[in-house]
């Protein structure tokens, strides 16, 4: 076999073994695509599906969304007690009527009615 020259202007060109060069380097580029592109994969698996990934992120937006609301519901909660405490301390006559209802008291000379339910759902006569 002999050997040829090829001048560097040749699009393609061969060395004394056969192999085409540029054959090579294309598979070399497409090694180097297949591990990107592998790579690339499983940088979003681990993005997407880890425990601290996109879909726990998610999850987690979600309950604090509802601990939120929670938090605005005891706020007003409390705003409310707070008011409530304020009237006490500060109105007598919301403090006695509240002292009657809870304690059952009355004044000189009034008369308490207290209604009892009974336990069964029969209806007695």
């Amino acid at each position: 076999m002999a050997l040829r020259r090829f001048s560097g202007d040749q699009k393609y060109s061969k060395t004394a073994t056969g192999i085409d060069l540029n054959r090579r380097d294309s598979g070399n580029w497409r090694l180097f695509y297949v591990i990107l592109v592998s790579v690339l994969v499983i940088v979003v698996a681990i993005l997407v599906f880890n425990r601290h990934g996109l879909i726990a992120l998610a999850g987690l937006r979600g309950d604090v969304d509802s601990i939120s609301l929670s938090i605005d519901s005891l706020q007003t909660e409390i705003d409310s007690l707070e008011s409530e405490i304020e009237r006490i301390m500060n109105d007598s006559l919301y403090l006695e009527k509240m002292v009657r209802e809870i304690l059952g008291w009355g004044r000189e000379g009034e008369h308490i009615v207290r209604f009892s339910r009974s336990d069964s759902t029969e209806i007695p006569f």
